[in-house]
């Protein structure tokens, strides 16, 4: 029996997820305080019952949290940035332990003059729990996800024995390591590729279109004028707006004479994301600026933990690939208003990022899997994740995305999944880590 020195709670307590929306009752919940912890835990299974299910902030919309009569093993505490190296490659680094936050993280990339491509709205979001899940973000000059920049990383196997993997010798276990949803073994130690920080310009613009048709045509046009693009649509009438994402240069710090319009820009962003984009936040929506030259590691915020009373985030997630724009706007589009006139619903708005995928081999399953080319997510944003109607809207709408449209789902951020819209390979599995949740998506 090895020692286990962190946190201990084995006493019915029960557990949820940012939004309130799942809660789950472990016979054990633990937070490590060493990777010694982390494999004394995985190790003892009469301790630690099984299945053990490492967490970060518990930030999924997703069952992904639950785990009765399981372990519950929140990696909070493991969040020292350990430095900065050169790996075997000759690529600067920096060595991260799995509980680290990215606000955390981006700041002190940031005070160095460096960045990772990845910059992620929600900062409470953990190292390890994103690099074996899945992200999305119009980055610069890089995939759009964090596990793309994760050259190698440190876990604790079935048998709780150590492993380490890293892309120059490892690099198609490390791949697929990246895919399993922590499925494969816990992360405690990442080594994630860094580069010299660059400013962002943005432009900012919106409109109002006829049509579906002619809002993809928009969204073409101003996709194919920057170097990436954001946008927020709303299906009920056709209008949007845009963040037309260009290089600005060499950079880590918003430019002094910035620094007014994009502190304001930062707070009502996080006000919004907070509020699920509600009537709440619309009635504080400013306008925006033209353009801005500013550091986007100054738009990864920090969140409040809402209560049940509160209108909060929640969301849906669908990977389409780029040629589908004009199919996934237009069937999107009636299939709202048809439940808009049967239900009197419909979501407050839909978030599109714009992701370049890589080759195959280096994203073998999952999101961005399908090669070299560009996939646009397609997000309907709500407030109230119990609303009964908004989840009639996610499970009928999932029909439509996944099997009409074919588009790839997320069980860390697409809800109501069944075992007929989404699998995940048996091969990445290991059953001390896998929860009921995700057993009923294995292929085999």
């Amino acid at each position: 029996m090895r020692p286990f020195h962190g946190l201990l709670e084995n006493e019915g307590h029960v557990y949820a997820n940012w939004g309130r929306s799942c809660e789950t009752k472990p016979a054990v919940y633990v937070e490590p305080l060493t990777d010694d912890d982390v494999r004394a835990v995985v190790a003892d299974a009469e301790r630690f019952p099984g299945p053990v299910s490492p967490v970060g902030s518990m930030l999924s919309v997703t069952k992904t949290v639950v785990n009765d009569g399981g372990t519950l093993m929140c990696m909070r505490k493991l969040d020292a940035i350990l430095g900065l190296e050169r790996d075997a490659a000759g690529r600067q680094v920096v060595r991260v332990q799995a509980g680290c936050r990215l606000k955390k993280l981006h700041l002190w990339l940031q005070s160095r003059g460096l960045e990772i491509p990845f910059q992620a709205e929600i900062g409470e979001a953990t190292v390890g729990s994103v690099a074996v899940g899945d992200t999305k973000d119009s980055s610069l000059d890089a995939p759009g996800y964090f596990s793309a920049s994760v050259v190698g990383l440190r876990y604790v196997d079935e048998r709780g024995d150590l492993q380490t993997l890293d892309e120059s010798t490892h690099s198609q276990a490390l791949a697929e390591f990246t895919c399993s949803y922590g499925l494969a073994g816990i992360v405690v130690e990442c080594l994630v590729a860094v580069r010299p920080a660059v400013l962002c310009r943005s432009r900012f613009s919106s409109a109002k279109e006829e049509t579906p048709e002619r809002l993809a045509a928009h969204l073409r046009r101003l996709h194919a004028a920057c170097d990436n693009l954001w946008a927020m649509v709303s299906l009920d009438n056709l209008t949007a707006t845009f963040d037309q994402r260009f290089r600005a240069g060499p950079g880590a710090v918003t430019p002094a004479a910035s620094v007014p319009q994009m502190d304001a820009m930062r707070l009502q962003h996080r006000f919004s994301i907070q509020h699920g984009l509600s009537a709440k936040a619309v009635e504080r929506r400013e306008p925006l600026p033209a353009e801005l030259v500013y550091s986007r590691a100054d738009l990864v915020n920090e969140y409040w933990r809402p209560d049940t009373t509160e209108s909060r985030l929640d969301f849906q997630f669908y990977e389409h690939d780029f040629p589908g724009l004009e199919r996934v706007l237009g069937e999107s589009f009636a299939f709202t208003n048809r439940f808009r006139e049967n239900h009197g619903f419909s979501p407050h708005a839909w978030i599109l990022y714009f992701v370049c995928r890589p080759e195959r081999s280096r994203k073998p399953f999952g999101l961005y899997s399908g090669g070299p080319g560009v996939s646009f997510s397609f997000d309907p944003v709500f407030s109230d994740p119990v609303d009964p109607r908004w989840q009639r809207f996610a499970r009928d709408y999932n029909q439509l995305a996944i099997h009409e449209l074919g588009g790839r789902a997320s069980p860390i951020q697409t809800q109501w999944l069944t075992s007929a819209d989404l699998r995940v390979p048996t091969r990445l599995a290991r059953p001390r880590f896998t929860t009921p949740y995700y057993a009923q998506f294995l292929d085999g």
